[in-house]
């Protein structure tokens, strides 16, 4: 019987870079402590990342922060055998936490490392970071392999870090041990981008090893597909449900109008919009409920002659995150480009214009009048949820609990591209869902296939070296 096997990968780096941050979000729990301040960490810490069905495990260290390095490496050089004097060393926590951590960390690095995680700041300049080149020549003593990682590189950008990079690169090309530099950071990072990095630990490992790392690529692979078929799956029965969702009008007295009707398919949508960002929050191991306003209100607009009052303008262009908040505006107006700078400028939280196409329609049928959505607000909808979807796949762990944020101009570009270009096909799928009160065979899997194809053109678009990686 072949005894499980164990790969590990120790995160190291200067103290207070974000280690722990990264290891939360690599993860998908919380370990360790998170403080801003120094030597936070003062031992290291394994953490399983992956096991395989046969029980291979892939460790992830935590490993406390160099601290003061310059002093660290006059004293490895003093001795006979630098490596086996750091380990044989003891050293008062209490009274040097700064010594203390940086002996532990080398500790494990040469006991438990097969590659070595550097972490450096982005936002640092390489020629600021004197305590890089230290840290580098004890690496080098150690002789592990090391994948550098630049962590806090700000907000999501459409050239992510990209000069960053090169700098670093060129910083670090003095020290062989160095084997790759690349982007991954803690709060922004995307799941693809983990693959890569295990990619990158098989490329400089040999023989048993990066077949192992191999194994540990597959499990990943297999998890990361699941939950990504899972999480189109699941806006998928949201589409279909606000397709076949409508509203009787009544007619009389006591009957109801467009606007009431619109108000109750607008609180469905609510609910199920929201219920699908909670769903997808929990598939990527995030904390959480979703903090969206998707309410309409429409008591704030003047809907008696099916136009937007002048005097409720300052209402909907508050709305800029908010899915109904724009459809609010659509259905005001009647869907027509009634003051369409005013209102479409104010339709800024990811959804888009619907120009003159309306937001609602009224269906005739043996049960009297009814409304529903329109194929243009359904078909926005879906660019919204995968504009949330986005947003959650991107948001580490570290970062702490989910919260909202604006999706970047360059991924509404993105969805609303991959979107129209299939928009035929969305038509259709709406038209198919009217036709039953349930999913008809096939009619689910064949709109999360499209969602899925949506997404996977936009994710190869931003990280067009992971496209293999996107089931």
């Amino acid at each position: 019987m072949t005894m499980p096997r164990t790969l590990s990968l120790a995160l190291l780096s200067h103290t207070n870079v974000g280690k722990t941050t990264l290891a939360r979000t690599l993860l998908r729990k919380d370990v360790g402590e998170v403080l801003d301040q120094a030597h936070v960490t003062d031992e290291a810490h394994p953490h399983p990342f992956l096991e395989t069905r046969a029980g291979d495990r892939l460790v992830l260290w935590d490993t406390p922060g160099f601290g003061d390095s310059t002093r660290l490496l006059r004293e490895m050089e003093a001795a006979e055998a630098p490596l086996e004097w750091a380990q044989a060393g003891t050293y008062d926590r209490d009274r040097d936490r700064a010594r203390y951590s940086s002996y532990q960390a080398v500790r494990c690095v040469v006991e438990e490392a097969d590659v070595v995680l550097y972490l450096v700041n982005a936002a640092e300049s390489p020629s600021d970071a004197g305590y890089v080149a230290p840290e580098m020549q004890i690496l080098t003593w150690v002789d592990k392999p090391v994948l550098v990682l630049l962590n806090q590189t700000g907000p999501v950008s459409e050239a992510p870090a990209s000069d960053d990079l090169e700098r670093w690169r060129a910083h670090l090309a003095r020290w062989p041990v160095v084997k790759k530099v690349v982007g991954l950071d803690a709060f922004t990072r995307c799941w693809v981008e983990e693959g890569l990095l295990l990619e990158e630990v098989r490329d400089v490992l040999d023989g048993e090893r990066r077949e192992l790392t191999e194994t540990f690529l597959d499990a990943w692979r297999q998890d990361r597909r699941e939950t990504f078929r899972a999480a189109m799956d699941t806006l998928a029965g949201e589409l279909l449900r606000a397709a076949r969702d409508e509203e009787a009008l009544v007619e009389g007295a006591w009957g109801n109008d467009k606007a009431e009707a619109m108000q109750a398919l607008a609180r469905r949508m609510e609910e199920g919009a929201t219920a699908v960002l909670d769903r997808l929050i929990a598939l990527h191991g995030l904390d959480g409920r979703a903090a969206i306003d998707l309410r309409t209100a429409l008591t704030d607009f003047d809907t008696s002659a099916e136009k937007l009052a002048p005097k409720r303008w300052g209402v909907i262009g508050g709305a800029t995150t908010g899915l109904l908040g724009g459809l609010g505006a659509d259905i005001a107006s009647g869907g027509l480009s009634f003051g369409a700078g005013m209102v479409l400028g104010a339709l800024t939280g990811g959804f888009g214009a619907m120009g003159v196409a309306r937001a609602y329609n009224t269906l005739k049928g043996d049960g009297g009048a009814r409304v529903a959505w329109s194929s243009g607000v359904l078909t926005r909808t879906a660019e919204y949820l995968l504009l949330r979807y986005l947003s959650v796949a991107h948001f580490g762990r570290g970062r702490g609990a989910w919260k909202e944020r604006e999706a970047p101009a360059f991924w509404k570009r993105s969805v609303a591209q991959a979107v129209g270009s299939r928009s035929v096909y969305f038509e259709g799928a709406w038209k198919e869902a009217r036709k039953a009160s349930a999913d008809l065979p096939g009619q689910r899997d064949g709109l999360v296939a499209m969602l899925m194809g949506c997404s996977r053109e936009v994710l190869s678009g931003f990280y067009p070296e992971a496209g293999h990686l996107i089931g």
